[in-house]
């Protein structure tokens, strides 16, 4: 914890005391703390406001008033940081060219998660005027294999929120470079071929001791090496591993692997290669080598930057300026790569831009603008809280791209109500007129509304007239005319003299349907097309036909 924290505490301390005839109160200090470090833990905050206040409580009230005095002469008061829009300065970026990457795997489409370290990498670079690189890391043909449409999908999906690349690389044209550098590391004594069974050598490392092969020469070494990269050894024979400090607190941090054998790799591009450098191996030499100097990811990959600072000292590197964001967090949706392959295998999910799903693809679906998911995103920052996000406060990032969309009346499971006794009136709804003629008038009204409705009850026809409900069953409801005056406790209904069908989905787990009626005009409606819905949201526009509008919910 800074020092500034204690003084802090100290100062409010003083003025607590000074205010309370000489007592400063913990509880007031903690919470003053936390508003001016929103970020600090309260169990780091209460120890010193606890230190604070028992420092203060001992002195003499005339203390106390000196040292108030001097605090108050120097500028006492201490304001809460207003929270900083955009993003965070970079000091080092004075000295230091900023070239950030994002580096996907392409085993599936990206989703919002994966758009956050993205999206602020690509700004971070621009902002410095620096270079922002896309490279793919497509080394693990065994677990998360990329797909073979992968990357187009990736370079689409930036595409989409103005993410323009300045590099595109792929880890899997670089295997020369990883098998020079695994040289490199054996032949300087930093690593080793490993041909202890998975068990024993497991064993090793828990009991904080060296394998036998650990204790091998360089030349002994090399020549396992080289029946490494000519696929001598076999899969689950050997593995590369770096030496690092096997009295490590981190088992994980202990003697971890630089590459292994695949016997059979699962790549779409890439068939007769058998040693694969691990995730931390590759990344790691790539960050080096294409001179990268900020690195912004998830907070899960803090372990990696770890691992990956032990391969940096053993070549004398200088490791990146990091950023360790926290999760994105959705209510009932899934993010999980392998989740979701399973689900679209398994006809769960329609595709990757199915509503239930929460991928770029399936948000563009929905009407989500690329402006609004960048606001959202640069609202976020790097921050290493998780967020737990919903469809109402992405819409109010959303909502300032979209308000001006066209507005039209939508009518839900829309039933028939006839008004006998009308006179003819001109009545304007939603920007759209009507003519409402004289004697019967037909009217589609929602049959949520009819179920509220009893003989008798007193209607108001939005923008029309007053009618009494005289008869209504489950499929019908007539009525006659009162007034064209607003009388008071009368709901206001919705309606529609005709239209055409609407068919609106509403993403979730459990994905739902509305259907409506909505105003002839939308027939006019470009597919693409974001629309709002009053009372109810904004839906863009998936398809149509002469019988039927489709359209995705997007948020309120």
């Amino acid at each position: 914890m800074k020092m500034s924290h204690e003084n802090d505490a100290l100062r409010y301390a003083i003025r607590n005391a000074y205010e309370h005839q000489g007592k400063a109160d913990a509880g007031a200090l903690i919470g003053k703390l936390k508003a001016l470090y929103p970020e600090a833990e309260i169990k780091v905050l209460v120890p010193i406001a606890k230190s604070a206040a028992e420092k203060v409580n001992n002195m003499g009230m005339n203390e106390i008033r000196e040292l108030y005095e001097q605090f108050a002469a120097e500028g006492f008061e201490l304001k809460i940081p207003e929270k900083k829009v955009g993003l965070l300065d970079l000091e080092w970026a004075a000295t230091q060219p900023v070239v950030t990457r994002y580096a996907p795997n392409p085993s599936a489409p990206g989703h919002l998660g994966h758009l956050r370290p993205a999206i602020l990498s690509y700004m971070y670079a621009k902002k410095y005027h620096g270079k922002f690189i896309l490279r793919f890391d497509d080394t693990d043909p065994k677990l998360k294999k990329p797909l073979a449409d992968g990357e187009q999908m990736y370079v689409d999906d930036l595409k989409w929120v103005g993410v323009t690349p300045d590099l595109v690389a792929r880890a899997s044209d670089r295997f020369d470079i990883y098998d020079d550098y695994m040289k490199q590391i054996v032949e300087m004594g930093k690593a080793y071929l490993c041909t202890c069974e998975k068990e024993t050598w497991k064993m090793h490392i828990m009991k904080q001791e060296a394998c036998p092969c650990r204790e091998l020469g360089v030349e002994e070494q090399r020549e396992r090496l080289q029946k490494f990269l000519t696929h001598t050894y076999k899969q689950g024979d050997a593995v590369l591993r770096i030496k690092t400090a096997l009295t490590h607190e981190d088992p994980s941090q202990r003697d971890w692997p630089l590459a292994r054998i695949v016997d059979k790799p699962l790549h779409y591009r890439v068939k007769k290669r058998y040693v694969w450098p691990t995730y931390n191996f590759a990344s790691a030499i790539d960050d080096h080598l294409m001179g990268v100097t900020l690195i912004i990811r998830g907070q899960e990959h803090y372990q990696n930057m770890l691992k990956q600072k032990w391969l940096y000292a053993h070549f004398g590197w200088t490791y990146p300026h990091a950023f360790h964001h926290g999760r994105l967090l959705m209510k009932g949706v899934e993010l999980s790569k392998s989740k979701m392959i399973a689900g679209i295998q398994s006809g769960k999910y329609s595709g990757w831009d199915d509503p239930k799903l929460f991928t770029i693809a399936a948000l563009r679906r929905k009407g989500f603008t690329p402006q609004g998911l960048s606001d959202l995103i640069v609202d976020l920052g790097v921050k290493t809280s998780d967020t737990v996000l919903d469809v109402p406060l992405m819409g109010n990032f959303n909502r300032k791209y979209v308000q001006n969309s066209l507005t039209y009346t939508l009518v839900k499971e829309p039933i028939p109500l006839e008004v006998d006794f009308c006179p003819e009136l001109e009545v304007k709804l939603d920007d759209k007129m009507y003519t409402l003629k004289q004697g019967r008038q037909a009217f589609f009204v929602s049959k949520e509304d009819a179920q509220k409705w009893k003989e008798g009850t007193l209607i108001r026809l939005r923008n029309a007239y007053i009618a009494k409900i005289n008869f209504l069953d489950e499929y019908h409801v007539n009525a006659q005319f009162v007034s064209t005056k607003k009388l008071e406790n009368t709901t206001q209904i919705n309606w529609l003299p005709h239209g055409v069908d609407a068919k609106i989905i509403l993403p979730g787990m459990e994905t739902k349907i509305v259907y409506g009626l909505t105003d002839e005009s939308m027939r006019n409606v470009h597919v693409n097309e974001e629309v709002f819905f009053p009372n109810f949201g904004f839906c863009r526009v998936d398809h149509k036909d002469e019988k039927e509008i489709t359209l995705w919910y997007t948020h309120p």
